[in-house]
């Protein structure tokens, strides 16, 4: 019996997924205060005006100090920045257990440090939740369990101050949902953005730690009956052009703004008694313009989950942006809310392929999103090996293919760029030796 299967690989925009961070952080008891980090930057680099970035690799010994650093990277290089890193920390001293209780001595991990040039400037905040969205957001676990908690984000600042890319770095304690609740708040959050030479830039990276710590109380009167939904898998979303003609005409002065409702679920899927629960910059009217959309929405449900869509709310984030400046939009991870089966991916392998012998191959597309997240457009950018049909079958696997077209960071997809490797993959037996028996079965 034959068995086709094919592996995606999926990435963005230039067609090559962000290099993953090290999934371990200790927890920081002490570390250098600014005056030893100003005591340390090097003189030349200073006198230039010049900001320095370094990561080590290091390990903690049995009293939580930093030993065996090594430089993994520093930025620029011959300017004495990871030397200066290397003697900063001593300063340093960790928990030598982790969130879970297990001993982190010997464990590898980075630790990163910013030399920060008169004028420059790392992100810093401009907006967090309020002490009444920390309460409503305390996890329904949590809450019966009668138990405070905290969790750690690692988040990208964009050149507005949004965040993205947020993944959750640590919780405690685990399992009872304090990560997907810091995730839910992360909408709420503002930042500045990264200054070097005096101007914004995109890219820069924070953790953001998440502090339940006395709220447990007042948690268990927030916290109802209904399920709060995240980044569910929308029918229909609004458009980059309907977001545009929604910036509000009292935000003259701003040049973007952010807010989140939280919506019940109708019947239909549709979304209804939407309240702004964030809205930065307040009184410029992007709440009102949030509520504006909200026609547009329209959650996929089964006909089995009817029922329950009454005991379901909705948190919804929103990104505006002057319409008059280019389009700021980013596409970094969709969530794909319909692929190509296996049985799809058999019909599609190419027989060219299969005729020489080729058990693997890559086919790379690159694509237009439209309103509903589909793949339109789409040219063959390359395959691998040439001349065996692997870029036609990724296209026609794209034909099955749709992503989320609200992103869980509040903005519409359509009309991005997509670059879509996808890998097919061939396992079981060679194609000589079925059809030398039996008829095969995909």
């Amino acid at each position: 019996m034959l068995r086709i299967t094919a592996a995606f690989i999926l990435a963005v925009l230039a067609g090559t997924a962000a290099a993953e961070t090290t999934d371990f952080h200790p927890i920081f008891t002490e570390w250098p205060k600014a005056k030893d980090i100003a005591a340390a930057f090097p003189k030349t680099a200073f006198e230039k005006k010049i900001t320095g970035e370094v990561s080590l690799e290091c390990v903690a010994d049995l009293q939580g100090r930093l030993t065996g650093c090594k430089i993994a990277e520093e930025t620029p290089g011959g300017y004495g920045f990871g030397e200066a890193a290397l003697l900063l920390t001593a300063k340093d001293r960790v928990k030598t257990k982790d969130g879970a209780g297990s001993s982190i001595v010997g464990r590898p991990f980075k630790r990163d440090f910013t030399f920060l040039a008169p004028g420059d400037s790392n992100p810093d905040w401009a907006k967090k939740p309020t002490a009444e969205a920390l309460a409503a957001a305390f996890p329904t676990a949590a809450a019966k369990k009668g138990v405070d908690g905290r969790a750690v984000l690692a988040c990208q600042v964009t050149i507005e101050g949004y965040l993205q890319g947020c993944k959750v770095e640590a919780e405690d304690p685990e399992g009872l949902g304090f990560g997907a609740a810091a995730l839910q708040l992360s909408p709420q959050f503002r930042m500045t953005p990264k200054i070097r030479g005096g101007k914004p830039q995109p890219g820069g990276q924070v953790t953001i730690p998440v502090d339940w710590r006395g709220f447990r109380g007042e948690a268990v009167e927030t916290v109802g009956s209904s399920s709060l939904v995240l980044d569910p898998p929308w029918v229909s979303a609004p458009t980059a052009a309907q977001v545009r003609a929604a910036w509000p005409a009292g935000a003259k002065d701003a040049k973007s703004g952010q807010a989140a409702l939280r919506c019940e679920l109708a019947s239909d899927g549709g979304l209804k008694a939407c309240q702004t629960i964030s809205e930065i910059p307040a009184g410029r009217g992007f709440g009102k313009a949030a509520r504006s959309l909200v026609p547009y929405f329209k959650v996929r449900f089964t006909p089995d989950q009817a029922k329950q869509l009454k005991n379901y709310s909705v948190d919804v984030p929103f990104r505006f942006r002057d319409p008059a400046d280019p389009d700021g939009r980013k596409l970094t991870s969709p969530r794909w809310t319909r692929t190509l089966t296996a049985e799809g991916m058999a019909e599609i392998y190419p027989k060219s392929a299969l005729a020489a012998g080729k058990l693997t191959g890559l086919g790379v597309i690159g694509c237009t999103v439209d309103g509903r997240g589909e793949l339109t457009d789409c040219q063959v950018k390359r395959e691998e090996p040439a001349a065996f049909d692997f870029g036609a079958a990724a296209m026609e696997a794209a034909k099955a293919m749709a992503m989320n077209p609200w992103t869980k960071e509040g903005d519409p997809v359509d009309g991005q760029q997509i670059n879509l490797p996808i890998r097919f993959n061939w396992q079981g037996e060679p194609p000589e030796a079925a059809s030398a028996g039996a008829p095969a079965t995909p």
